[in-house]
């Protein structure tokens, strides 16, 4: 039986999904940061297929300031390196200086490369890594 998930949108522009909410019935929440909007969607389907509840920004200050002014932070972030207004590296900068939101964790999601120190995922990406990873930092 496949789950049944919601989509609530505030800004339904064509390329403005700013914070999409699926919902499902595991408590654990993800917000996924990606400029493109393809690339977050497939991602955020992924974890909602496996029980999580997503959040989605189209980038890191959407995504940022999202997490600030909202009561019910997630668990995990999974966040492009490269986008437009704040990418993955000032996203993570600022994100550390905050101590109320400080202690998520961050898995970057890059074509590029790595980034030192840091959990990361290249693109693109395959579904089974995607939920190990998430796993693996819920661990």
């Amino acid at each position: 039986m496949q789950e049944q998930w919601d989509i609530q949108e505030d800004n339904k522009s064509k390329d403005d999904y700013m914070d999409m909410v699926l919902s499902t019935r595991r408590r654990k929440k993800i917000m996924v940061i990606d400029d493109d909007l393809d690339h977050r969607l497939i991602v955020a389907e992924m974890l909602v297929n496996a029980g999580y509840t997503v959040m989605t920004a189209k980038d890191g200050e959407v995504g940022l300031n999202t997490i600030i002014h909202n009561a019910d932070k997630p668990d995990l972030i999974i966040l492009d390196l490269m986008m437009p207004e704040k990418d993955g590296l000032a996203f993570r900068k600022e994100q550390k200086s905050l101590e109320s939101i400080s202690h998520i964790p961050v898995v970057f999601l890059s074509g590029q490369g790595l980034v030192e120190g840091e959990t990361c995922l290249m693109k693109p990406v395959d579904e089974r890594v995607v939920l190990k990873t998430v796993e693996q930092v819920f661990k």
